[in-house]
């Protein structure tokens, strides 16, 4: 299950394949072995889609569909991303299409459109999501119980994409005086419901995005040996505990300590309780698994 899109030339134009596959060369699309399909796979927020090149068709219908449009040249080249995933997998891809179809002067056959599926169109980032949008939560709604899905709220969602999505820009921005962690999704082990985790590890100048806890590393001296620790701390307990020490980060609902101030929480850091262990507490989640949709009515009115 999924969305795509058919990307076309006007036909006074001339754009080779080679110039399109350049493109998605230099904007961290992989192509992998032969196949003509083109990957693009963030490592920080999980988003992935994908281009390729559809072979050539003789099938009538397939002729009539693809290949019918006066003025235009169909490139062979299609986009997808499937659908049953959280919507900032959206909010990552459409811009990219934009821009590639932009820069490429390019356009494209939307077969879910609502405004018109039937011919080849230029059409927004904003646009593009809201089709697939639509489309996604319907789909996830449907099959929440076939595909034991879980439900995160979408402004939670976003902020989590958002967060990871522009980490590596203030990692660079700050510097190797600071560390910028990435937020982790699982979900906690007794009732299935996903939560976000930060860390901060022995104490050094940090950025904290508002996570529900915070994964504490430490090393600990204990009679005459080394003890390496880990574990857990709710949101609540770090703004008490080390609110006095930090200041407001330019992004989102984030923090910061400063290398003076990480100097003075030493001893705070090393006596304050955890509140759980990692073990038993909390599990992997697969973002395949996550939705923004809740269970249709028909899933509910089968539960009662």
């Amino acid at each position: 299950m999924s969305f795509d899109l058919y990307f076309y030339t006007q036909k006074n134009l001339s754009l080779s394949s080679d110039r399109i596959a350049d493109f998605l060369h230099a904007n961290a699309c992989v192509r992998e072995g032969e196949f003509p399909q083109w990957i693009y796979s963030n490592e920080a927020t999980g988003v992935y889609f994908s281009f390729e090149i559809q072979p050539v068709s003789e099938d009538p219908e397939d002729i009539e569909i693809f290949e019918s449009f006066e003025g235009f040249e169909n490139t062979r080249f299609t986009f997808n991303i499937n659908f049953i995933r959280p919507n900032f997998f959206a909010l990552e891809a459409f811009p990219f299409v934009e821009r590639f179809m932009s820069e490429l002067d390019l356009y494209a056959l939307n077969p879910q459109s609502q405004d018109d599926g039937d011919n080849p169109r230029k059409e927004t980032a904003d646009a593009y999501y809201s089709d697939w949008s639509r489309a996604n939560l319907s789909v996830s709604a449907e099959h929440f119980d076939e595909f034991s899905l879980i439900h995160f709220p979408i402004e939670r969602s976003n902020d989590y994409w958002r967060y990871n999505f522009h980490k590596d820009e203030m990692q660079e921005r700050l510097g190797d005086d600071y560390f910028v962690p990435s937020l982790i999704l699982v979900k906690r082990s007794e009732t299935g419901q996903p939560i976000t985790l930060s860390t901060w590890t022995q104490h050094i100048p940090n950025v904290f995005p508002r996570a529900d806890y915070l994964v504490v590393m430490r090393k600990r001296k204990k009679l005459f040996r080394i003890v390496e620790e880990t574990g857990l701390i709710s949101r609540a307990k770090f703004m008490d505990t080390f609110g006095p020490y930090l200041d407001d980060y330019e992004f989102k609902d984030c923090h910061i300590i400063h290398p003076a101030n990480a100097e003075k929480v030493a001893d705070v850091f090393d006596r304050v309780e955890f509140d759980h262990t990692i073990k038993g507490f909390i599990e992997p989640v697969d973002l395949e698994q996550v939705t923004n949709a809740e269970r249709s009515p028909e899933q509910k009115a089968v539960e009662e």
